[in-house]
């Protein structure tokens, strides 16, 4: 009957224990409000932690959230004021300097800086109090769109440079095109994505306008190329046009020798004595003593 009795009692202590502890529990969570931020890389981003419930704050800390264990960056108290550790010097600072509310700033965001951070508020009585702020870092899209024409061919490219990687969809109408899509991770934390359509039948888009879709952080922006007809080269088309340059180039080169040969001839029989032997040629001596000659058909009565 003792044995009863005690296991009776145990169990509604725990049951006791257990509701106390769970309500504690979802007190503290909700004593401190936080709200994830995103910015834009290498530019100024702030988290806020609030303590809602009023409490006698003795100290505040921020603290990154790593794998192994949470690091200390800056500190805020009334006696010791603001004391930021050595590696975060000159990387952030305590820009609300306050027992229950605290914000921190982050002066230019880089890729370390991207991930979640723990504002901890040492009370006296309560103890530790904290909340959980996110920071996410992103960079706009910088977006390219051209095409290359040729006879038998067309091929649109568009390409977006963003954090977090973009996508990209098309708007073109017609059939007999392929699509193909090359992804390029960057090291400064960036995402290239190329999409590149493959037309086979390039005159059914001339003059027809082509849309690339780019979708980033929810946003969809459209940018737009009409196709000209241009000019291309094929390459029979190419080799007949050297080849009639060429020729040209021949015969007039061929012309000059003709009518330069029979130049001098003429002014070396006139030299000579031998004008009887001009039969169609003209020679005429200018002022400062240069002959030039003229040919000239000649006609037997």
């Amino acid at each position: 009957m003792e044995r009863l009795v005690f296991r009776s009692f145990f169990c509604h202590l725990s049951t006791f224990q257990l509701i106390w502890f769970m309500a504690a529990g979802m007190l503290c969570r909700a004593q401190v409000v936080t709200q994830d931020v995103r910015e834009r890389l290498n530019t100024p981003a702030s988290l806020r932690c609030s303590l809602q419930n009023p409490q006698e704050v003795l100290i505040v800390t921020w603290q990154k959230i790593k794998a192994v264990s949470p690091e200390n960056m800056i500190t805020f108290s009334k006696n010791h004021g603001v004391v930021v550790q050595p590696a975060y010097k000159d990387k952030i600072n305590i820009t609300q300097l306050g027992l229950m509310n605290s914000t921190i700033t982050f002066w230019n965001t880089t890729l370390e800086d991207e991930g979640c951070y723990k504002c901890l508020f040492n009370t006296f009585g309560a103890g530790k109090i904290s909340g959980i702020a996110c920071l996410t870092l992103s960079v706009q899209p910088t977006v390219s769109l051209h095409y290359k024409l040729s006879e038998d061919q067309l091929n649109i490219t568009c390409s977006a440079n963003a954090r977090p990687a973009p996508m990209i969809s098309w708007k073109i109408s017609g059939s007999g095109i392929e699509n193909s899509t090359e992804i390029l991770v960057h090291p400064n934390g960036t995402t290239s994505v190329t999409s590149i359509l493959q037309i086979k039948d390039p005159k059914s888009q001339v003059g027809k306008e082509v849309i690339c879709q780019v979708l980033h952080l929810g946003t969809v922006t459209d940018y737009r190329e009409t196709v000209n007809k241009g000019f291309w080269f094929s390459v029979p088309l190419l080799l007949s046009i050297v080849s009639l340059v060429i020729l040209l180039v021949l015969i007039s080169i061929l012309l000059y020798w003709k009518r330069r040969r029979n130049q001098d001839r003429a002014v070396k029989l006139h030299s000579e004595g031998r004008d009887d032997e001009l039969e169609a040629a003209s020679l005429y001596t200018t002022p400062n003593g240069i002959v030039t000659v003229t040919f000239h058909e000649t006609t037997t009565m």
